[in-house]
């Protein structure tokens, strides 16, 4: 029972996650700022995630997730109770910093603690952690959507969000700040390199087969968020629908690859680590073709759901089969391989930008060579 209130407190963990990646995204349409400093508050949450990414595993490993937790909480809660009060945009990137840095910890922690919870399923385990995150990422655009339907508008010589807004930055505030409760209350797995020293600890990087971990959730990391930024943008461009109409690509994409981390479970029991990943890169490829040579936005819906399922269950079941691997050193191989995986996040959209000058249907030729390289990836570290 304990073991599963832990899982549980972790998920709640990981929607917080999803909750805080995609929030900034969702509050700039609300925030009085120039293009410059909506394009450059935007990357403060990704440089704090980025950097507690980077250097979170070994703590975790020495420390344990505990402690590492409830700081993160307690930094995402504070920083968003005080968002509707900053009055600058140097104080909306410090929060933005903050919040960012607490996420980063969250998503390295949690994927962590689940993986040496879970040790005989992992891959289920870590999906199902996947489908939290999916859910949070959901509520973000939701919540703030709901809160400017009711017809907030922000101070005119401020940037904070204004009643709406503010009103639901507390709420999830409170809600990050409740998690502490069970964090704070539970008893966590001793930490497994306890009193190693840090040098011991970092000789896990030189492993190779670390790396090639990294390279896989590099590309699959490069995908998932190419999709995500460039979906809607393809099908209105292509089919000449109205924004309202493409967001339904963006949300068949996002719905199926909550589908794909829920259910899991069952085929990772059926086919086993290899073959889902190799399925999932196949059914990727397939999606993405698909949607290329579609005709009609109805057979790109179909196309694009597909490439949502291929690529749900990819990166988690990864992690999972990596925690087989380095079962001692979970937190800082972890660690290691979502910082590779972030770069590759980052660079995803960035060179669909570049392929987009051509033509938009070139951009799913990112999806398609990633899911290759998935699965030969896949065949050299399993």
């Amino acid at each position: 029972m304990r073991s599963t209130a832990l899982v549980l407190t972790a998920n709640a963990c990981m929607l917080v996650f999803g909750i805080i990646l995609l929030l900034m995204g969702s509050l700039l349409p609300t925030l009085a700022l120039s293009v410059v400093q909506a394009g450059s508050l935007g990357s403060f949450p990704l440089a704090g995630i980025l950097a507690a990414t980077v250097f979170i595993g070994p703590v975790l490993d020495t420390a344990g997730a505990q402690p590492v937790l409830a700081v993160a909480l307690a930094l995402i809660a504070g920083s968003l109770a005080l968002m509707p009060d900053c009055h600058s945009y140097a104080e909306l990137a410090a929060a933005a910093l903050a919040y960012g840095l607490g996420g980063g910890v969250l998503n390295t922690a949690t994927n962590a603690l689940v993986a040496d919870l879970r040790a005989e399923g992992r891959g289920a385990a870590l999906n199902r952690l996947g489908f939290s995150f999916s859910l949070g990422a959901l509520a973000a655009p939701l919540l703030i959507s709901w809160a400017g339907d009711r017809g907030s508008a922000l101070k005119a010589s401020a940037h904070p969000a204004a009643l709406g807004e503010a009103f639901v930055l507390r709420l999830m505030a409170v809600g990050a700040a409740a998690i502490l409760i069970p964090v704070l209350g539970l008893r966590f797995p001793a930490p497994a390199r306890q009193g190693t020293r840090l040098a011991d600890l970092l000789g896990v990087l030189n492993n190779p087969l670390l790396w090639l971990f990294g390279l896989l959730l590099f590309f699959e990391s490069g995908s998932e968020n190419c999709m995500f930024v460039w979906t809607g943008k393809i099908v209105a461009g292509v089919f000449r629908l109205a924004p309202s109409s493409a967001a339904l690509a963006l949300a068949g994409l996002t719905a199926a690859m909550g589908i794909g981390r829920l259910s899991a479970s069952g085929y990772l029991r059926l086919l086993g680590s290899r073959k889902t990943l190799l399925f999932s890169a196949a059914l990727t490829v397939t999606g993405a073709a698909v949607t290329y040579a579609a005709k009609d936005f109805a057979w790109a819906l179909v196309g694009l759901m597909a490439v949502g399922l291929g690529m749900s269950s990819i990166f988690p079941t990864a992690l999972g089969v990596a925690g087989d691997r380095f079962p001692r050193e979970t937190g800082t191989a972890f660690g290691a391989m979502m910082t590779v995986a972030l770069i590759g996040g980052t660079a995803g959209p960035t060179v669909a930008g570049l392929l987009a000058r051509r033509d938009l249907t070139d951009i799913l030729w990112i999806p398609m060579v990633a899911a290759v390289a998935v699965g030969i990836l896949t065949v050299v570290v399993t």
